[in-house]
């Protein structure tokens, strides 16, 4: 998946640069977040859940999403890497017995941001 924030092209010149990134890091984090955060709402809902929601099976094999992703936070690993952990509804309807169930998913992934302010996102994709 690739989002684009062209209003940060160039931001990562400083963080390998700069020897008082603290308060630089902290805004160009906040800056990532309402980027990605504004993208992803923007986002149409077959598009977001193909690239966002994870496997649920886990929880089971009738869990669905049900919206409400939110970024939670976004973290600088290093050079241009950054993680952004993020978190989304889930719920089972069991028509039988008339109750449902529901939860939250956290999740995390690393993305880079590129010279041109686009954002390239790391998913793991695990394979059986």
């Amino acid at each position: 998946m690739k989002l684009h924030c062209a209003q940060l092209a160039g931001e990562t010149d400083v963080l390998l640069s700069s020897s008082e990134q603290t308060e630089y890091l902290a805004s160009l984090l906040n800056k990532l977040k309402s980027c990605i955060t504004y993208q992803l709402a923007e986002m149409d809902k077959s598009k977001l859940e193909a690239e966002m929601v994870q496997d649920m099976s886990h929880i089971s094999q009738a869990a669905v999403y049900a919206g409400n992703l939110t970024v939670d936070n976004i973290d600088w690993v290093k050079d241009n890497l950054f993680r952004c952990d993020y978190s989304y509804d889930w719920q089972i309807g069991w028509t039988c017995s008339g109750t449902q169930e529901e939860g939250r998913v956290n999740e995390k992934v690393r993305f880079s941001l590129e010279p041109d302010g686009s954002l390239k996102f790391k998913f793991l994709k695990l394979e059986f």
